[in-house]
C-alpha cells in the first residue's frame, strides 16, 4: 500500500467511529483501527486522533502520512495545493483551481474535453500536463501517444503523490517532458501532431502561450487536416467587459487555423489546420 492521504472528510468519518474509509481519495477503501489515541492504518501508518482534529480545520487540502503528516502543498515563487473534490482532486495554484469543479468534475471535465477534440487515435501534444486528468483521457480515446508539457516541478511533484495521477503517469504511451512550452515546442518536428490541447494557465500566469507566436508554432507541429483544442475560460468577461476568446480566435485566425467552434460546456475553442 502507498502512503495514506486523508480530507477532513475522511478524518470526521474516522473519528466517527468508522473502520472502512478510503485512504487513496475514494479510488478504494480499507480498515482502519482507532487504538486509545491513535488511528492506525493497514500499511503500519498511524495518525493521533488530535492531528485528525487539525485536519477538520482545513477541509481544502489533502493531507499525506509518510513518516509524518503534512499537507500535499508547496510554496516557493507560488503556492501550490491539492484540493479534494466529490471524484479525483483538483490542483490549485496561488488560489486559482487548474480544473473546472463548478457544474462539473476534473475528470468529467477532461473527458468532454478530448471528447470536442475528437481524439481517437493518432499523436497527441498537450501543453500543461496537470495532474494527467486530459491526458489520460486522451489514451483511453484511443492516443497511440501523448507528449506533454508542464513548466513546474511542483505540479509533477504533486502528480505523483496524487493516487489519480498515477496510471497515466506509467502508462508508457505518455512522455511527459518538463520545461516551458514556449521554447520546447519548437523543437518538436513539422506536421507531427494529429491534435494539439493547448490548456495553459491563466493569462496573468502565461501570457507568452496565447500570443501569436506560439499559435504559428502549434499550427507547423499539426499535421494538415489536424486540430485544436485551446481552452479560454472566462477570465474577466463578467466583470471588465474582456473578451479573450474572440482575440483568440482572431490571433488562431491569422495564422492560419480555420472551422472555429466554440464549446460552451467545455469553456474552449477548438479549430483546425487546413488540408491542402
Amino acid at each position: 500500500m502507498n502512503s495514506v492521504l486523508l480530507t477532513a472528510e475522511i478524518a470526521e468519518r474516522i473519528l466517527e467511529g468508522q473502520n472502512r474509509v478510503s485512504l487513496d481519495l475514494g479510488l478504494s477503501t480499507t480498515t482502519v483501527v482507532v487504538k486509545e489515541d491513535q488511528a492506525v492504518f493497514e500499511n503500519g501508518s498511524k495518525v493521533s486522533l488530535k492531528s485528525l482534529r487539525s485536519i477538520l480545520k482545513r477541509p481544502n487540502v489533502v493531507y499525506i502520512v509518510d513518516s509524518k503528516i503534512r499537507p500535499v502543498e508547496f510554496r516557493n515563487a507560488h503556492y501550490y495545493k491539492l484540493v479534494p473534490t466529490s471524484d479525483a482532486p483538483a490542483l490549485e495554484i496561488d488560489g486559482v483551481r487548474m480544473h473546472r469543479t463548478a457544474g462539473t468534475t476534473p475528470l468529467k471535465d477532461a473527458r468532454e474535453k478530448i471528447r470536442v477534440l475528437g481524439v481517437h487515435d493518432g499523436r497527441v501534444l498537450e501543453i500543461g500536463t496537470g495532474l494527467g486528468y486530459t491526458a489520460n483521457a486522451a489514451l483511453d480515446a484511443g492516443a497511440d501517444q501523448v507528449v506533454t508539457i508542464e513548466l513546474s516541478p511542483s505540479v509533477l511533484k504533486i502528480a505523483q503523490i496524487n493516487p489519480w495521477s498515477w496510471r497515466v503517469l506509467r502508462d508508457e504511451r505518455m512522455h511527459i517532458v518538463a520545461g516551458d512550452a514556449y521554447v520546447l515546442v519548437s523543437s518538436l518536428p513539422l506536421g507531427f501532431f494529429d491534435y494539439v490541447l493547448n490548456d495553459p494557465p491563466l493569462v496573468a500566469f502565461a501570457g507568452h502561450l496565447y500570443g501569436s507566436d506560439f499559435y504559428a508554432i502549434l499550427f507547423g507541429i499539426l499535421r494538415q487536416g489536424g486540430r485544436m483544442f485551446h481552452y479560454v475560460g472566462e477570465p474577466g468577461s463578467k466583470h471588465r467587459g474582456i473578451d479573450l476568446k474572440s482575440g483568440i480566435i482572431d490571433r488562431l485566425r491569422k495564422v492560419g487555423f480555420t472551422r472555429f467552434r466554440y464549446d460552451e460546456a467545455t469553456k474552449g475553442v477548438t479549430c483546425a489546420k487546413p488540408k491542402r
